[in-house]
């Protein structure tokens, strides 16, 4: 062998020495590659809904898995997914438009669900329920949202008739500040935040009344789960990662990632408040919440009532947990 080949061997073996030694240990050999990038869809005001994505993303969940979010924020679930098929990979938004968006003939893939509740009510503190607000002008994130679906459920449960005032969540408040709603359901922390700044306002109700309501779920577009299945696996292991993070550690710890991920360290109060109107750590639709959310928009008309007479049926057609199942076999290995 020559002199300059093995002055190449040498250099080749110091070069791989000197990059092994920058990685952290047991970071997966495709961290050390090019990330893939995926295109993912929030909502505005709704870091704590998320949660799971944040809090993995800040532990270097995702860079370990060789993942890149470019996170891209819309004024509701239905606007992202009207989005799904040009500018995103992914969305991050309710049951209720997502299943809309698929009665329209909409494509995806649903992978897991992400939060459970998350439909707070607050208004003014002198309103004390529900029932303390029938006649009066609510206002909601949009007509097409899972929150009006649960406004909806409310009234037809309790036989009450709210005046609903449909706006952007980041407007909501100042609507109920101006006078114009005397309450208002929305996603968290947006609420915790209305609840942290404005005068004589409180959460009159900061569960819904169906338990494990399912709220917000992942979807991805059908091109880039076809083309890039293992890049799902992935996202979805580090997800389960920021998931165990928030059933493990306090939820001080967890407040304080969001407060960072909404860019202000103030508002640790507010996240800490808005995580007691989630359940963030069960990564599959609760089925008995989700028929009677999409039965309750088919009694809205939102949908065709035809598609919910077997509601497991239909959203198993667009709902696929070998992915996950993946995921978590992963881990558990």
């Amino acid at each position: 062998m020559s002199i300059n080949s093995n002055r190449r061997k040498v250099l080749g073996v110091g070069m791989a020495a000197t990059l092994g030694s920058t990685m952290p240990l047991g970071t997966p050999l495709f961290a050390q590659t090019k990330k893939t990038v995926i295109r993912l869809a929030d909502q505005a005001g709704a870091e704590v809904d998320y949660a799971a994505i944040w809090v993995a993303e800040n532990q270097g969940y995702y860079d370990q898995e060789g993942i890149q979010i470019d996170r891209r924020t819309y004024p509701n679930g239905p606007a992202s997914l009207l989005d799904l098929n040009k500018n995103l990979d992914a969305v991050m938004c309710g049951l209720g438009p997502i299943m809309q968006y698929a009665a329209g003939g909409g494509q995806f893939t649903m992978v897991c669900s992400v939060t459970k509740y998350n439909a707070p009510l607050v208004g003014r503190t002198q309103y004390k329920s529900y029932a303390d607000l029938n006649g009066k002008k609510v206002g909601t994130p949009g007509l097409g949202t899972i929150h009006d679906a649960i406004l909806f459920y409310i009234e037809k449960t309790y036989n009450l008739k709210f005046q609903k005032v449909p706006g952007r969540v980041a407007d909501i408040p100042a609507m109920l500040d101006r006078g114009e709603v005397e309450a208002f359901i929305a996603w968290e922390p947006a609420s915790a935040s209305a609840v942290a700044k404005a005068k004589d306002v409180h959460y009159i109700v900061q569960l819904p009344p169906i338990p494990n309501a399912e709220s917000l779920d992942l979807v991805f577009h059908p091109t880039f789960i076809k083309e890039k299945p293992d890049a799902v696996v992935r996202f979805l292991r580090a997800t389960l990662k920021g998931m165990n993070f928030i059933k493990t550690k306090s939820k001080d710890d967890v407040a304080n990632i969001v407060a960072k991920k909404m860019n202000d360290p103030t508002a640790k109060p507010i996240a800490f408040m808005a995580l007691s109107s989630v359940l963030l750590t069960d990564p599959r639709l609760d089925m008995p919440s989700t028929r009677l959310i999409l039965k309750t928009i088919a009694e809205q008309g939102k949908i065709d009532p035809a598609l919910v007479v077997n509601v497991d049926a239909w959203v198993g057609k667009y709902l696929d947990y070998s992915f996950l199942d993946k995921a978590e076999k992963s881990l558990k290995g």
